[in-house]
């Protein structure tokens, strides 16, 4: 379903055990490819979530976004802009310039 590099692990889960949250990711309507993700950190998670763990990481994924996500894999990059997270999404990467990006 859902990868997501040890780098960018480490970086999420030291957000999240600071606050004691959850991180929430979801994909909505938005750029040219339709999509968008964002994540969100919440405290707990609803009846409806899935709930992946990726070590000390929790992740909440609620089913609406779940086959969005499928095949995704989201990294911690440092590049010439700064750092971020970049969601490497094969499927919408060929006929999407920002596919791509940093979120």
């Amino acid at each position: 379903m859902l990868t997501i590099t040890d780098k960018a692990v480490s970086v999420l889960s030291g957000l999240c055990i600071e606050e004691a949250l959850a991180l929430r990711i979801s994909v909505n309507a938005g750029s040219c490819a339709g999509i968008r993700y964002d994540m969100n950190l919440q405290d707990k998670a609803s009846d409806e979530d899935e709930v992946l763990y990726f070590g000390p990481l929790q992740v909440l994924i609620a089913p609406s976004s779940a086959m969005w996500l499928t095949g995704v894999t989201i990294d911690y990059v440092e590049g010439s802009d700064g750092p971020g997270f970049q969601f490497d999404t094969p499927v919408l990467a060929a006929g999407c310039s920002c596919a791509n990006r940093r979120e």
